[in-house]
């Protein structure tokens, strides 16, 4: 899934990622997690935002609306950052389900 809002991208991405490392499905304990990928739209062409791809507390089997919202949460916010956007989505790499409403 990705989500475009003006000049930005972000995508979910299953990586196998889990809470310590590489997702185990033998340990019960273990979540699979998505990561997000993010752009930036240069000269017409997406490109990579450097230090722009973490993995977070988002499980790869949540629901779609609180998928597309946690994107939302990302391509906004990258729509208002002045400057470097490193610790930002430093910050947003913690992004869960509890951080998103989804109306049903």
């Amino acid at each position: 899934m990705e989500l475009i809002h003006n000049n930005y991208k972000a995508e979910w991405v299953d990586l196998d990622e889990g809470l310590n490392g590489m997702y185990d499905p033998n340990d019960p304990e273990d979540i699979a997690l998505l990561r997000f990928d993010t752009y930036e739209l240069i000269d017409g062409e997406w490109e990579e935002i450097p230090d722009g791809s973490y993995c977070t507390n988002m499980p790869v089997h949540a629901d779609r609306g609180a998928l597309r919202a946690g994107l939302a949460i990302i391509v906004n916010e990258l729509d208002d950052c002045a400057g470097s956007p490193k610790k930002l989505l430093e910050k947003l790499s913690w992004m869960s389900p509890d951080w998103v409403e989804v109306s049903q």
